[in-house]
C-alpha cells in the first residue's frame, strides 16, 4: 500500500530547506519530456522563488509522501508579476477575461509553477496541491500557463474546467504559453469533487 500524501502550506516565505527539496523536484520535472529545459536556468527557483513568495498573496504548497516532497505549487497576485500583466495585454484585445482581469489585478491570482514527481504522478498530488493553494483565496479568477508542447498537463488543466484564453509567443523561445483560466471558487470545487470521487 502506497504511503498517504501530506500538504503543508506556505504564505509570505518558506524554510530554506523546503526550497532545497523544491529546486532538486523542479528541476527534475522540468528538465525531462516535453519540456528539455536546462538544468542551471531551473535551479534558479533557489532565488526567485521566495521572492515570488514574498509577493501579495504568494503561497507555495508542497505534497510530501514520507517526509519527502514529491509536488509542489506556487502561486501569487496578478498584480505582483510584471511579466504575467504583459502576457495577459497580448490578449486583452481578443479576451474580456483578460482585460477585466488587467482592469482589476488584485482580484486575480497567478498559478505560477506546479510540478510533481515522475513516480507520484497518476496520485491527484497535482490536483491536491492546485485545491490547497487556491482554497479560500479572495481573487475571483485563476489564471495558469503551459507550454505549448506540454499538451498532457494542458489536457490536465481542460479536465478540471480551465478553458485556453489564447496562446502567447515567449521572449527568446521557439514556443508559445498556452494561458488558461477560470473562476477561482469554481476550480476549487472541481478539485475537491474530482478528489473526492477518485479511488
Amino acid at each position: 500500500m502506497m504511503s498517504p500524501v501530506g500538504y503543508t502550506s506556505f504564505t509570505g516565505s518558506a524554510p530554506d530547506g523546503v526550497w532545497g527539496e523544491v529546486t532538486q523536484l523542479f528541476v527534475a520535472a522540468f528538465t525531462a519530456e516535453p519540456y528539455n529545459e536546462d538544468a542551471i536556468d531551473l535551479a534558479t527557483i533557489r532565488q526567485w522563488g521566495p521572492e515570488h513568495l514574498g509577493h501579495r498573496g504568494g503561497r507555495l504548497v508542497i505534497a510530501t509522501v514520507d517526509g519527502r516532497v514529491v509536488g509542489f505549487a506556487l502561486a501569487h497576485g496578478l498584480d505582483a508579476d510584471p511579466a504575467w500583466l504583459g502576457i495577459l495585454a497580448q490578449l486583452a484585445d481578443s479576451s474580456s477575461t483578460a482585460s477585466a482581469a488587467l482592469a482589476r489585478p488584485e482580484d486575480a491570482v497567478v498559478v505560477h509553477e506546479l510540478a510533481v514527481a515522475e513516480d507520484q504522478r497518476g496520485r491527484g498530488v497535482a490536483r491536491g496541491c492546485l485545491a490547497a493553494l487556491l482554497q479560500d483565496r479572495t481573487e475571483t479568477q485563476t489564471f495558469i500557463g503551459v507550454y505549448e508542447r506540454a499538451t498532457e498537463a494542458a489536457a490536465m488543466y481542460r479536465s478540471w474546467g480551465l478553458s485556453e484564453l489564447g496562446r502567447v509567443p515567449m521572449p527568446g523561445d521557439a514556443i508559445a504559453l498556452r494561458v488558461l483560466t477560470t473562476p477561482t471558487t469554481e476550480l476549487v470545487s472541481r478539485l475537491r469533487s474530482t478528489g473526492e470521487s477518485a479511488p
